[in-house]
């Protein structure tokens, strides 16, 4: 079946070859153990590059560079990052891209202890981290969808996100301070050690999970790097979803940039009081994370989304126009509803409707488009907050987001649409394929 711009759906689904037929299954649960323990390193290094940079300088110039550094590797090597995801086993280049982002922290720790640390040789580090985060990004939600089901993918994406919320928010980050007080090398080594139990899980994993092969295999690698690109903005379901992914990346960084701001001088919380008010919002997303695939069983993929997008709204006006703390909370678990809605959905949707063969061009490529403005976003947070105030951010963010209950109503139609194309019955959560 095509959509209305004659984009074809997935000729042969290679994926849920040889899963368990009831549950999840071993094989995603071997996935799961390695993924967990990639975000829990993650998350020691969340905390442990910004701390790290700040005993090292106090311009908060070179601070922020070291984050723009992890985040570069999106924007700059994403497109031919593709091509070898492509073209190459998956699980082997997550693998690799573990070896080498353990390396770098191993370097970083080795520097310090040798007192030769610099800002741009943390910056230096963590650009290769975060290549690594691309290649692995980029590679494992295509395996995913080889060890479940298709009707699974709802569930077994909520509980890769719930995993990832958990071991970024709450574990990492107090756990990753604690150790940097114990040394400063000690996260970056703790971090290796999880990277190197993350290539024993994915070693343990049974199965050859490479591409399909590419039939325009002759393309030179210019021309299957452009074609990911191509591929996602000339699809009817892609392109408006990664635009507006894209605008919730913009207002979303604005927002996190200033929320400690807002919190402590406009309210007057402490720092332990924002600590916990973020903990309120993670608690929130792991438990939503549980629920998504009843939340789409009762309504539809489609309907799904447009609730994320009014849960985001209605978070973001409550933080322009709140004034009590329990408000903030309010906003906070609004906004724990919206963001795994919102991705479990959507990372369903590109793992149903992409062929194998170009799904890794077509998953950088998107993330090149979608988070690429970032950047911008958590630097228009700063202007605004500064000239305004810091709540005058989330009163624009509710406001570009909530015009995409209209702008975005195509979407949520060639989102239903397509999934009903693919046989699933957006009512029941269930695959007729």
């Amino acid at each position: 079946m095509r959509l209305s711009n004659d984009v074809a759906w997935p000729s042969r689904r290679g994926y849920g070859r040889g899963v368990a037929k009831d549950g999840l299954g071993r094989r995603f649960w071997t996935l799961w153990s390695a993924f967990t323990a990639s975000n829990l390193g993650d998350g020691l290094t969340l905390v442990g590059f910004p701390l790290l940079a700040i005993s090292l300088t106090n311009d908060a110039r070179l601070v922020t560079l070291v984050a723009a550094f992890r985040f570069l590797p999106f924007v700059t090597v994403g497109l031919p990052a593709g091509v070898l995801i492509d073209r190459f086993d998956r699980r082997g280049i997550a693998m690799v891209a573990q070896v080498v982002r353990g390396a770098a922290l191993v370097a970083i720790a080795i520097s310090v202890l040798a007192d030769a640390a610099s800002i741009w040789t943390l910056a230096a580090g963590a650009f290769v981290v975060g290549v690594g985060e691309v290649l692995t990004d980029g590679g494992l939600p295509a395996v995913v969808r080889d060890v479940v089901n298709s009707a699974q993918l709802e569930d077994a994406n909520g509980r890769l996100r719930a995993s990832e919320t958990v071991s970024n928010m709450f574990i990492g980050p107090p756990v990753g301070a604690l150790l940097f007080q114990l040394d400063p090398t000690v996260p970056f080594l703790v971090t290796a050690g999880l990277y190197v139990a993350t290539i024993g899980l994915l070693a343990a994993l049974p199965g050859s999970f490479k591409a399909e092969p590419d039939p325009d295999d002759g393309d030179s690698f210019n021309e299957k790097m452009m074609k990911g690109l191509s591929y996602v903005w000339g699809h009817p379901v892609l392109r408006p979803l990664a635009l507006t992914v894209a605008a919730f990346s913009f207002v979303g960084e604005a927002g996190n940039a200033v929320l400690v701001i807002l919190v402590t001088e406009r309210l007057g919380l402490s720092e332990v009081q924002y600590g916990l008010l973020l903990a309120v919002d993670a608690l929130a997303s792991v438990t939503m994370s549980f629920f998504v695939v009843r939340l789409v069983q009762r309504t539809s993929h489609g309907a799904s989304m447009r609730l994320s997008v009014i849960c985001f709204s209605v978070q973001a006006f409550l933080l322009g126009f709140a004034m009590l703390a329990p408000l903030v909370i309010l906003a906070l678990l609004f906004g724990g509803v919206a963001d795994p809605t919102w991705n479990v959905i959507s990372a369903t949707v590109r793992q149903r409707l992409v062929d194998d063969h170009i799904f890794g061009r077509m998953m950088t490529a998107y993330l090149f488009i979608a988070w690429s403005i970032q950047p911008l976003g958590a630097v228009m947070g700063g202007i605004i907050a500064e000239a305004y105030g810091a709540q005058w951010v989330y009163v624009m963010g509710g406001c570009v987001v909530g015009s995409l209950l209209f702008f975005g109503r195509p979407l949520f139609r060639r989102v239903d649409t397509a999934m009903a194309a693919f046989g699933v019955d957006a009512h029941r959560g269930s695959d007729e394929t």
